[in-house]
């Protein structure tokens, strides 16, 4: 009975965030102030959800499709708010649009059903794993938007610059202590550290490429690459996140 409770609250909280996400689209246009609570709102409603969730199935609530995509746009919703008093329309537009379009997809498409976590994820390598990927992912999507928002800018342009580079660092700073987790959970799952598995693969790929491109300024003639990488970085991330779980056989299409 009390999983019942816990289970009817989460969706109640999710419906009622996704409504406070949905506000922001006019609440967007106004103060920094407004639209910073708004959207605080959301991310708390958002949070109480998955947390219900998880005392609902009694562990971390990551275990199918639907609490993938909305941890995902949690993840996004939370970067936002620290960037909340970036003056940029289409930065804040743009970052928000992946999270709510995550968020809508999530809602329209997959259902909110308990799943519980097979023997595979019974570890702590799993609850580490996964949520720091989802921030470093929300974290290089930042950087996407940011970058999008310098070909539309006129005005002062090292904010954006600033926000890039950030997410660029710490974006594989947190992929690489994932990937570390995430190859202690792989060898206490399937006794390997690396498969040869198309989200591996794709893991490998993306990592190469924004250590590639923290190391840009290191060469003044391939600065100018920033920008139009840091755009083509959430295509490959799309791959690696998305494109991985429905286009391919992973081991990780749960």
């Amino acid at each position: 009975m009390e999983s019942q409770l816990f289970i009817k609250l989460s969706i109640f909280l999710y419906w009622s965030s996704l409504f406070i996400y949905t506000s922001y689209w006019i609440v967007g246009f106004f103060g920094k102030r407004p639209r910073f609570y708004v959207l605080l709102s959301g991310v708390i409603l958002h949070s109480t959800a998955i947390t219900f969730r998880g005392i609902a199935i009694e562990y971390f609530p990551l275990t199918n499709k639907f609490e993938s995509f909305t941890a995902f746009a949690l993840a996004c919703f939370t970067v936002l708010l620290f960037y909340s008093r970036v003056e940029s329309y289409v930065y804040r537009i743009s970052l928000f649009c992946v999270g709510y379009c995550f968020f809508v997809v999530a809602s329209a498409l997959f259902p909110m059903k308990l799943s519980y976590a097979p023997p595979l994820m019974l570890t702590i390598w799993y609850v580490l794993h996964v949520p720091i990927s989802f921030f470093c992912y929300a974290l290089w999507t930042s950087a996407s938007a940011a970058a999008m928002a310098q070909y539309f800018s006129s005005g002062d342009k090292r904010r954006f610059e600033q926000i890039i580079d950030s997410g660029f660092q710490y974006g594989l700073i947190a992929f690489s202590i994932s990937m570390i987790f995430g190859g202690l959970w792989g060898y206490v799952a399937w006794g390997s550290y690396f498969l040869w598995d198309p989200k591996l693969l794709w893991s490998v790929i993306i990592w190469f490429f924004y250590a590639t491109c923290i190391h840009l300024d290191f060469w003044s003639e391939a600065r100018k690459f920033k920008i139009p990488l840091a755009i083509v970085g959430f295509l490959i991330l799309l791959t690696t996140y998305v494109g991985t779980s429905f286009f391919a056989r992973s081991s990780h299409s749960f």
